[in-house]
């Protein structure tokens, strides 16, 4: 288990939530679309919770690259928060409020009965940006419904460069597994870098890969 997405994978399947942050550049969708190829078919359901669009913006990203997008990425459930364009893929519940406690009842609601399913939530960020000071209630809010029923895993997508050092270390602490995207300029080149800030397996955290992406496969190659 030496390939960074095994790992990340299997941290999922063990601890939940995890958190991958990101930055644009870093093709996070990418990632999230070969994470849900991996293991989806290991969960009952996958789900997506998704703030102000964010999965019609990764839906019209990930057709643009992969043919089976669809079938890899379509949701057997999708709650919409705040949507506008999403309106438009039938969304099984649409959520329009910013009530940390409403949005997380509602989305319980939804669903009641489900276990052993797989959650992405998509665009806290986005949800953020406009009520900061919500976030420290919406994330374990969240979390907190999504990991009742036996067997769930939840991963959480978040953007660095929207939010200062502070608020992002509040983000961080709610997540078991940690994984980090960025973009690193040197010299003349520039280069995607992911690492396992924190999972169970101890002896990949910190480590650090460089990844390039192609429509067939992502390729990591370990940081000296």
């Amino acid at each position: 288990m030496n390939k960074p997405l095994t790992i990340i994978a299997e941290a999922a399947k063990k601890l939940s939530p995890t958190l991958i942050t990101h930055e644009i550049g870093s093709d996070v969708e990418v990632i999230l679309y070969n994470l849900a190829k991996m293991i989806r078919n290991e969960f009952n359901s996958f789900v997506v919770i998704s703030f102000n669009d964010a999965y019609a913006a990764v839906m019209r990203y990930l057709r643009s690259i992969f043919e089976d997008s669809e079938k890899v990425f379509g949701p057997d459930k999708l709650i919409s928060i705040n949507p506008f364009l999403e309106e438009d893929l039938g969304p099984d519940m649409i959520v329009e409020t910013s009530d940390p406690e409403i949005i997380a009842g509602r989305i319980g609601e939804a669903i009641k009965g489900i276990d052993k399913a797989l959650f992405f939530v998509l665009g806290l960020d986005l949800y953020g940006v406009r009520h900061k000071s919500e976030l420290a209630l919406m994330i374990p809010g969240i979390t907190k419904v999504l990991s009742r029923a036996p067997g769930n895993s939840v991963i959480m997508t978040f953007n660095t460069k929207m939010f200062p050092e502070s608020i992002l270390e509040i983000v961080n602490s709610f997540a078991l597994n940690v994984i980090k995207l960025e973009v690193k300029v040197v010299g003349v080149s520039i280069k995607r870098i992911l690492t396992i800030i924190r999972s169970p397996f101890m002896e990949y955290n910190l480590k650090s890969w460089r990844y390039e992406i192609t429509k067939n496969a992502v390729v990591f190659i370990p940081e000296k």
